[in-house]
């Protein structure tokens, strides 16, 4: 249950964050409207993701990941908050929501964080169930 409130906690200071200008910064850069994440070659899982602007740097999020050892697929549904200023070339990002997998029938919240630089992305994914270990992506990055 604690980790259910942890969650709920992270989401509403997303939400808290993006109602006003809540991060000091010099400079600040409008982020795209839509990204799509391809993580295809070389690191496991393979993976598609999609993130849809709904107000400023405020994403929701869906991903698609193929474990290929397990031979299972594993849906991830959430929101993610995109922080308005850029670090040299680095667009950091965090947020979570719900994962659930094709083959077991679990469904159980995870954290996320990431940045997008360039053509590229990368991303930790953790799990928050007992018996999980963190995830990663990284891969090509397109928005528009």
């Amino acid at each position: 249950m604690k980790k259910y409130t942890a969650v709920m906690m992270l989401m509403i200071a997303i939400i808290a964050f993006s109602a006003s200008d809540a991060i000091a910064g010099k400079r600040r850069s409008r982020a795209p409207d839509h990204y799509i994440n391809v993580s295809l070659f070389l690191f496991h899982p393979w993976s598609v993701g999609y993130k849809h602007c709904i107000t400023r740097n405020v994403y929701l999020t869906g991903n698609m990941d193929y474990i290929d050892s397990d031979r299972d697929l594993l849906f991830q549904m959430g929101a993610a908050y995109m922080i308005p200023t850029k670090f040299l070339i680095f667009r950091f990002y965090g947020g979570g929501g719900m994962e659930f997998s094709r083959n077991h029938g679990d469904m159980y919240p995870y954290v996320v964080v990431g940045t997008n630089f360039w053509i590229l992305f990368t991303e930790l994914v953790h799990p928050m169930q007992s018996g999980r270990d963190p995830g990663y992506r990284f891969g090509f990055s397109f928005s528009f």
